[in-house]
């Protein structure tokens, strides 16, 4: 079996990079050959830069003669996302008889199909698929409103239990209540709502820390989180983190008493699944997340973790302030979240993946 696989990177830096390094690197280890095209550069020998630096309708077309010559080499052409990747799949595939397989992600698997002439692309794409494989049932649910289809599933994401198990815990005897965010700096990741919220539950615990890390080159944005953390005199509390090694991270993790991610909704923009709560639980962390997104595939609303609703300042303050009065309750469902994770893991997912490899062949 050959597997091509386009994707924006394998970068384990980024969400998307992440999840499909993991992914890849699982399916090469089971003895399938695989060929990587990405958009950005990597050293490793499999992986060729050749996709497109632009998402327009004219540029995805521009490097089909290329993406075919590796595309004849394969069995079956794996996508990592709607638009452009599973557009460029299902392009560079016509009169070839490959197999198909897209994964639905998140945002650029659903906002397209709003977009003139893009939608169009996508729907055909999608329905040319063999298999779309979507990452949370949010993500089907948000593709099946705008367009019908009988071969679509969801796979859930996983995670490597034993890289962020070996988080030192930490927490006992600490000075201070830490709280941890791992994403991305972009509005639809919701910061600006947990900064607000951190802010109303040091009323009660003025020794909070959080610590935020992520991408910070969405400037505007994150001069806004830092204006309003000056603003609700968090300037002492708050910390911003990026480029961090995996070793900073976990150790991050290990420190924190509450993992906190609280994204909102925007338009057709919104979180997938949420890769991070599940590190999260795989350190032992309870998580506090939003309803109404993928990270309800995750989160189970006082089991593992506690579920706001998006952009809810007051009740995201409240679920801070229940952990940090409620230890014992706060241990559980860090305890359960580490039980998820083992459930959750990433030699599950490309289980499943074979499956429809298998099935599609």
């Amino acid at each position: 079996m050959k597997i091509l696989f386009l994707n924006d990177s394998v970068d384990v830096k980024s969400g998307i990079g992440r999840y499909a390094w993991e992914i890849i690197r699982r399916v090469k280890e089971r003895g399938a050959e695989v060929i990587v095209l990405t958009r950005r550069k990597s050293d490793l020998d499999f992986v060729k830069q050749v996709l497109p630096d632009t998402f327009s309708s004219k540029g995805i077309f521009s490097p089909l003669r290329k993406i075919r010559r590796y595309a004849k080499q394969c069995d079956i052409i794996h996508a990592f996302d709607g638009y452009p990747y599973g557009v460029i799949g299902a392009l560079a595939g016509i009169g070839l008889k490959k197999r198909l397989v897209i994964n639905g992600v998140g945002t650029y698997s659903v906002l397209p199909l709003e977009q003139f002439p893009i939608k169009n692309l996508l729907k055909w794409a999608y329905k040319k698929a063999d298999k779309i494989l979507c990452i949370s049932n949010f993500t089907q649910k948000e593709i099946l409103k705008r367009i019908k289809l009988n071969n679509i599933e969801v796979v859930n994401l996983g995670v490597d239990c034993g890289r962020f198990a070996g988080a030192p815990r930490l927490r006992s005897g600490q000075a201070s209540r830490i709280i941890l965010s791992v994403g991305a700096l972009k509005p639809r990741k919701g910061y600006h709502v947990a900064i607000r919220a951190v802010a109303k539950a040091k009323e009660k615990y003025p020794d909070i820390k959080y610590h935020i890390v992520g991408d910070q080159s969405h400037t505007a944005y994150f001069s806004k989180l830092k204006e309003l953390s000056k603003n609700l005199g968090l300037e002492e509390n708050i910390f911003f983190w990026q480029n961090i090694e995996d070793e900073e991270l976990i150790g991050l993790y290990g420190k924190a008493d509450i993992f906190l991610l609280t994204p909102i909704n925007i338009e057709n923009n919104f979180e997938g699944f949420g890769l991070v709560y599940l590190e999260a639980n795989a350190s032992g962390l309870p998580v506090i997340g939003s309803s109404d997104c993928g990270a309800e595939d995750i989160i189970k609303d006082n089991y593992n973790g506690l579920l706001a609703p998006q952009n809810d300042v007051e009740n995201t303050a409240k679920a801070i302030i229940k952990l940090f009065d409620n230890q014992d309750f706060a241990k559980k469902l860090g305890e359960n979240g580490m039980a998820v994770a083992k459930e959750m893991n990433w030699d599950k997912t490309v289980d499943q993946y074979f499956k429809v490899y298998k099935s599609i062949l």
